[in-house]
């Protein structure tokens, strides 16, 4: 007993122990439990949810739900209920053929990803359109076609008709600065688009101007015309008439179109004159021929009326038909 009472007595030191190269107390393994049994299937069956969650979209464990009031919130999947956690892990049946090409799959995917509906993706597309067309605007002008340094050697060139070598001197001088020349050219170049801007807007006036001198022109030899036009086929034109088919072929709306010319846009009507121009004297003349035919059988020497009688039988089918 006095041996074992010294042995516990006595402070352990662990330095005093000689080194054998092991360890005496033997480290618990993280490869097994507690039961002794490994943990490796354990690691594979996190690896592979882990892997299940990254396909679903989930990554670190954090998945985002809606709770019962409509607001998303972020928890981890482990904190999940096993039936949730079921329920996210269990594939939906998709349908094979859903009947979409790539472009309305994409299309889709847009509207999801930024939360519109249809009708805002119509409103940002036109804006987009809009957009574009205001950033072409300054495009039209033909000094964009010039750089900066063709720009500066361009009104050298024009305002005091230097040789090249004093061009590229020149050139060289203003290159110094980088800033200040990009100062003078920016200047130079509003100069250019506003002078632009005066021609566009001289050739439009005299654009205008010719437009307006042949409508004049076109005017006065309608009105002339329909002076010297006192009938048409035996038919008198009265003044009230005359006026009225000037007005029809001349008077212009706001957008500068007569009525016949918008009533000649209509292919019908477009053919109804082709048809008249080529066949309307014929027709006109056929009529009167008829008519004049008519009343003199019904004259008799004697000026005794003549009981004509109609054949209801004859089917007039063309203007040919009435000679």
């Amino acid at each position: 007993m006095n041996e074992l009472d010294d042995i516990f007595d006595d402070e352990l030191n662990l330095e005093d122990l000689p080194d054998s190269g092991t360890d005496i107390i033997e480290p618990v393994s993280v490869e097994e439990d507690l039961f002794g049994e490994p943990t490796e299937l354990i690691k594979e069956d996190n690896s592979i949810l882990t892997e299940l969650l990254k396909a679903k979209g989930i990554t670190n464990s954090e998945i985002t739900i809606i709770d019962e009031k409509g607001v998303e919130q972020k928890v981890n999947f482990n904190d999940l209920s096993k039936e949730e956690q079921l329920e996210i892990l269990n594939p939906i049946a998709e349908p094979e053929d859903n009947n979409l090409d790539d472009s309305e799959i994409d299309l889709i995917n847009r509207l999801r990803e930024n939360n519109w509906t249809v009708e805002d993706f119509l409103e940002n597309y036109k804006q987009s359109i809009i957009d574009s067309l205001g950033n072409t605007s300054d495009q039209n002008y033909d000094i964009d076609a010039y750089d900066d340094q063709e720009l500066f050697l361009l009104d050298l060139k024009n305002k005091y008709d230097l040789t090249d070598e004093e061009l590229v001197k020149e050139l060289d001088k203003e290159l110094q600065d980088e800033n200040l020349f990009k100062k003078k050219v920016d200047i130079l170049r509003a100069e250019y688009k506003q002078l632009e801007d005066q021609y566009k807007e001289t050739q439009k006036q005299e654009f205008a101007q010719q437009q307006e001198e042949q409508y004049n022109r076109f005017s006065e030899t309608m009105v002339n015309v329909a002076l010297e036009t006192p009938e048409f086929y035996g038919i008198e034109l009265e003044d009230d008439e005359k006026n009225e088919v000037l007005s029809f072929l001349l008077d212009l709306d706001d957008n500068g179109t007569s009525t016949f010319y918008k009533t000649l846009n209509d292919p019908k009507k477009l053919y109804e004159a082709a048809w008249f121009l080529r066949y309307g004297k014929e027709s006109f003349d056929a009529l009167k021929n008829a008519y004049e035919t008519e009343i003199a059988k019904l004259k008799k020497p004697d000026n005794k009326p003549t009981v004509v009688h109609k054949n209801n039988e004859r089917k007039i089918n063309s203007i040919h038909d009435l000679i």
